[in-house]
């Protein structure tokens, strides 16, 4: 007898025996083969392990579903663990006997929902593994998140000083939900601006082109005035004041009036003025609406930082994929660990499936088919019990029946004899007058024969 046995039987709960009670095994029968006690102790044990790796599986999902530890993720975890342990014990304990085929037909199934629940323990341990990588990853995923935004909406509200293919590009497909509507507030500033550049344009052009003209017509007039002949052969060469030089004068006079410089540069002063006021204004409303468009993106950015908030657990798993679809080296690890965290949800079913038959089972067999054939026959003998009870009753109907039957027929027939008999003695006194205790006398035939009439039978 083991050592253990004094334990069990004195009712004393050790280590051993409460990791014996994880394998669902019967401390009674398990006292008929001893031998087996270290097995189902150390089976006990695998189911304890089981459960303890998915009770910190769980914590850690709620953790990261959560963005962090919170000490009320204790109770769902441990609800997880106790569940685990629960299906654990019953898939090992409901795969005890020697029979091949039954054992098989038990544990391909419950292995198969093992591998399941190992599929999701497992990959919450998994993210832990890797939750360096994956952080990381995560972070420059949002950060380049956040750096994109920023620069469509740049891109999408460039300032007025942009080029106009930058303003193009601003216009494009793309920048459809990312314009501000910042500009309007120097777009009427920047508009006058642009039309009195232009007309400035045109009066210095032209001041220009006079200027030049009447600086020429000067100089002709003056040549030909002092007799300097020229290479073009403008002039006569003869000096004085003859026609040719009062005509040069002349020309030179007429031109001067019929396009005067001063009007057109007193316009252009003004214009030059203003253009100069609305510079400033512009420069004032250029740096407004950077400042405004910068807050604006800024903001938007600042929206998008708190929409990304704690990475959560579906974040990681995408996390997860994306760096492993680009590193074969980490794929094949992470498939590794997650086969490793499967096997040891397995391992309970797996220990029991093939540590083979252990005399522990084939007594559980021999209890088995005892208690089988017993309770085959208790239900036969309830059954007999039932029918024969049911014919006892039966067969006591039955006679109660006839027995009531012979009764009714003897009364019947008595009945008739009486019948009989008080005819006949009706019959005698009326032949007689004999037979009557009561009724009319002799004497009176006719009474007599009312009375007996009129007597029951």
């Amino acid at each position: 007898m083991s050592s253990t046995t004094p334990d069990r039987r004195g009712g004393r709960s050790t280590p051993a025996r409460l990791l014996r009670v994880l394998t669902g095994v019967d401390e009674d029968l398990l006292d008929r083969a001893p031998g087996d006690r270290a097995r189902y102790t150390a089976m006990g044990g695998v189911v304890l392990g089981t459960a303890t790796v998915a009770t910190f599986s769980m914590l850690v999902a709620l953790s990261e579903v959560l963005g962090g530890f919170h000490p009320a993720v204790f109770l769902p975890a441990l609800i997880w663990g106790v569940f685990v342990l629960n299906l654990d014990r019953w898939l090992v304990s409901s795969a005890s006997g020697t029979e091949w085929r039954r054992r098989v037909g038990v544990l391909v199934p419950r292995l198969l929902l093992a591998f399941f629940f190992g599929v999701v323990i497992a990959e919450p341990l998994v993210l832990r593994v890797f939750e360096t990588a994956i952080v990381k990853d995560i972070t420059n995923d949002r950060e380049q998140e956040r750096r994109d935004l920023a620069g469509v909406l740049l891109r999408c509200n460039p300032d007025a000083t942009a080029e106009q293919a930058e303003r193009q590009r601003a216009g494009a497909d793309g920048c459809d939900g990312h314009r501000l509507n910042l500009a309007a507030g120097h777009q009427a500033v920047d508009l006058e601006l642009a039309g009195l550049l232009d007309q400035a344009k045109t009066l210095r052009d032209g001041i220009g082109a006079d200027t030049a003209e009447q600086a020429r017509r000067d100089t002709l007039a003056s040549q030909e005035c002092n007799g300097t002949p020229t290479a073009t052969g403008e002039t006569s060469g003869r000096r004085g004041r003859g026609a040719e030089c009062l005509r040069r004068e002349q020309e030179a006079q007429d031109f001067r009036e019929s396009h005067p410089v001063k009007p057109r540069a007193d316009r252009l002063a003004g214009l030059e003025t203003r253009i100069g006021e609305l510079e400033g204004a512009l420069g004032t409303a250029r740096q407004d609406f950077q400042q405004r468009r910068d807050a604006e993106v800024t903001r938007q950015v600042d929206e998008l930082i708190a929409s990304q908030g704690a990475i959560g657990l579906l974040e990681r798993f995408r996390a997860l994929d994306e760096l492993t679809s680009e590193n074969a080296f980490l794929a094949g690890a992470t498939w590794f660990i997650r086969i490793f965290f499967i096997l040891i949800d397995c391992l309970p079913v797996v220990v029991k499936f093939l540590g083979g038959t252990t005399k522990y089972e084939h007594l559980v067999d021999i209890r088995t088919g005892s208690e089988r054939r017993k309770f085959q026959a208790a239900v036969e003998t309830d059954e007999l019990r039932w029918v024969k009870d049911h014919e006892c009753a039966q067969r006591e109907i039955t006679n109660a029946a006839a027995m009531r039957q012979g009764d009714a027929e003897a009364e019947l027939r008595w009945h008739e004899a009486r019948a009989d008999a008080e005819l006949q003695r009706r019959v005698t006194f009326l032949s007689t007058g004999q037979g009557f205790p009561f009724g009319p006398g002799p004497g009176d035939p006719e009474a007599t024969l009312r009375f007996a009439a009129r007597a029951p039978l």
